[in-house]
């Protein structure tokens, strides 16, 4: 790695590449590793807790050294990110016999495949699949600041206006994995403390509205942005932003990204930190989701259903109309108990569909997403059939659940039942939907009862029993012939090599097959890799109708679990209106309750009327008498 003091080809190519993500770990592809050298080595060794070595010297000093298998490199990954690391993937773009051929000094071609960072996972290995990683941006004009959030994982995009008092409640709600803010806003004095360690400070003119108008035109293919609602210029200049930055990372490719939605002032409560955190409404005092209202009430049985619900309890609803609407499902699967029971059960161990498709979308999937697509529309139409003739109340959900009967029957001919994780592992394409592959795997898997096959036939024609057909790594397939019948070997036998007590030989068709067979596993995965192409492609035709399908899974999976969950624990449907009256007639406290029933202890209800003529209360009682249970109870 050093040549009398000067930088070797090698060196330069990684100080190169380095310096264009001077922010990341660059992890370094060289054949079955990634190499981590320099600062990055000594940055990742003890994060990593792997041992931190030399290769080579470089300007008189020793080179540090670490690195990870490409095998395994997803473990190595998630404790980086988790740590608040960005990674580079810098991939070999080349086989290195390609770069020999120019030279014995010539470096394989190596360039930046992707940037991993806490906003933008897309792996199930790197992420909960019960929870949303949220990518925000937060951008500002002279008259007004805006939030804008995404995720990678399953293509929502939100936007909204913010009060500069209420951002700490917005950042709250949201939770993002990892916050985009100019660099003007990003100082000491920005107000952004409790998210400091999750701030990526991007350049000013990331966030300009201009930019970001015409970024948006561009990736959701409009003349104008009128049909998401009224955004303002720092909404767009945030949302501008978000997109860029995904843009960037995934180096040009875009996930399938639903249009953004603009999140109405005042639609939603708002929260701030501290009543959030003491009210536990997604995590408990200590962190964890356990113990907290979510692992309370949830009983759903999808990720992207428990998603859902925990935006929701993230974000209440503000109207009353609305909220009606999600009780009105929740009713008629309560009182619907083989509706609930059938629904809940198709849902039960389906697969991700906002994930697979995200994946599919960034050129990162394999054939099991794939084949999640095909599990997740089956189930959507085994329960469009079922909520058809269903209570009006679902009549929405089913609306939601696409038809798509050719993409079902495409994936369904081309995939076999449980195909492998990744496309070049092949294997994945069903026996006899393409008979050219069938033919070339038929090559690979049986050349040896082919050349078998041609022995014998060889064997007849000729009239020589002993001939034989045998392999070697000088000479490939031949056919070996005793001196005893040597009078006898066809004219089309071509002679290869002489030996005391046989001569060897070949034949134009023994030539033949011999390539064939030593091509064939090639050709039959590239035939396979061409058809995963193929139906990346339509399927990613039907992606918004995909996304939909995923949506209405989702809302089905809420409602039908809070149904199972009320039966359950006898919990009684509220009535909602738009005064300000507040009554309540023998509440419990949803978390108490359940962690008293795990030792045999009933809860006791109790009353709580803040109707306009009894607005204040004053609560007294002793120590361990139960009145921050009932402050709690009443505010969830």
């Amino acid at each position: 790695m050093s040549a009398g003091g000067q930088t070797t080809p090698m060196i330069a190519q990684f100080q190169a590449i380095k310096a264009e993500h001077a922010d990341c770990l660059l992890f370094f592809r060289m054949g079955d590793f990634y190499e981590l050298f320099f600062e990055d080595a000594q940055a990742a060794a003890p994060a990593l807790d792997i041992a931190l070595t030399r290769r080579g010297r470089h300007d008189g000093d020793d080179i540090p050294m670490c690195g990870v298998p490409v095998h395994s490199a997803e473990v190595y990954l998630e404790r980086l990110i988790r740590k608040g690391f960005k990674v580079a993937i810098c991939e070999q773009m080349e086989d290195p016999k390609e770069a020999r051929r120019r030279g014995a000094k010539a470096v394989v071609a190596r360039d930046v495949v992707r940037v991993v960072t806490p906003g933008t996972l897309t792996e199930d290995t790197l992420l909960d699949a019960r929870a949303n990683n949220y990518l925000a941006a937060l951008a500002g004009t002279r008259q007004e600041i805006a939030l804008a959030w995404l995720d990678v994982s399953t293509g929502e995009v939100r936007a909204m206006p913010v009060e500069p008092a209420a951002l700490a409640a917005a950042l709250a709600r949201i939770d993002p994995g990892e916050l985009l803010v100019p660099e003007r806003m990003a100082g000491p004095g920005c107000g952004l403390g409790p998210w400091r360690d999750r701030l990526t400070p991007l350049p000013d003119p990331d966030f300009d509205s201009l930019a970001g108008e015409r970024r948006l035109r561009a990736v959701y293919r409009v003349g104008e942005l009128g049909g998401f609602g009224p955004l303002g210029r720092a909404e767009i200049g945030a949302l501008g932003a978000l997109l860029g930055y995904v843009e960037r990372t995934q180096r040009g490719r875009l996930p399938h990204l639903g249009p953004p939605r603009r999140v109405i002032p005042g639609s939603h409560l708002a929260i701030d930190p501290a009543t959030r955190q003491n009210l536990e409404l997604i995590r408990s005092l200590g962190g964890e989701r356990r113990g907290s209202l979510l692992d309370a009430v949830d009983r759903t049985v999808t990720g992207a259903g428990a998603r859902l619900l925990s935006g929701r309890i993230a974000a209440p609803l503000a109207d009353p109309a609305p909220i009606r609407q999600r009780l009105e499902a929740v009713s008629a699967l309560v009182e619907d108990p083989g509706l609930r029971d059938e629904v809940r059960d198709r849902l039960k161990g389906a697969p991700d569909l906002e994930r697979a498709l995200s994946r599919l979308s960034l050129g990162r999937a394999g054939p099991r997403d794939l084949a999640a697509i095909r599990s997740g529309l089956e189930r959507a139409r085994e329960l469009r059939v079922r909520l058809d003739d269903g209570p009006p109340a679902l009549g929405g959900y089913a609306a939601g659940l696409a038809e798509l009967e050719e993409l079902i029957g495409t994936l369904g001919d081309a995939l076999v039942e449980s195909p492998p994780l990744l496309a070049q592992a092949g294997g994945f394409v069903r026996t006899g939907h393409a008979p050219e592959l069938d033919r070339q795997q038929q090559l690979r898997d049986h050349g040896r009862k082919l050349i078998v096959a041609l022995e014998r036939r060889l064997q007849q024609t000729a009239g020589i029993p002993s001939l034989k057909v045998r392999h070697n790594n000088l000479l490939g397939y031949y056919i070996e012939v005793t001196q005893t019948h040597r009078a006898k070997v066809p004219d089309d036998f071509i002679q290869r090599q002489s030996m005391a007590n046989a001569t060897r030989y070949s034949t134009v068709e023994l030539q033949d097959l011999e390539r064939q067979i030593g091509e064939a596993g090639e050709r039959a995965l590239a035939i396979e890799l061409g058809i995963f192409e193929r139906l990346v492609a339509r399927v990613l035709e039907e992606a918004a109708a995909i996304a939909r399908t995923a949506g209405a899974h989702a809302r089905l999976d809420v409602a039908a679990g809070l149904a199972a969950l009320a039966v359950e624990r006898r919990y009684a449907r509220p009535e909602i209106d738009d005064g300000d009256g507040f009554e309540i007639e023998g509440g419990r406290h949803p978390v108490v309750e359940q962690a008293l029933a795990r030792d045999g202890k009933p809860f006791i209800p109790n009353d709580a009327d803040l109707s306009p003529a009894r607005r204040l209360w004053l609560m007294t009682g002793p120590n361990m008498a139960g009145k921050s249970t009932f402050l709690r109870q009443n505010a969830l």
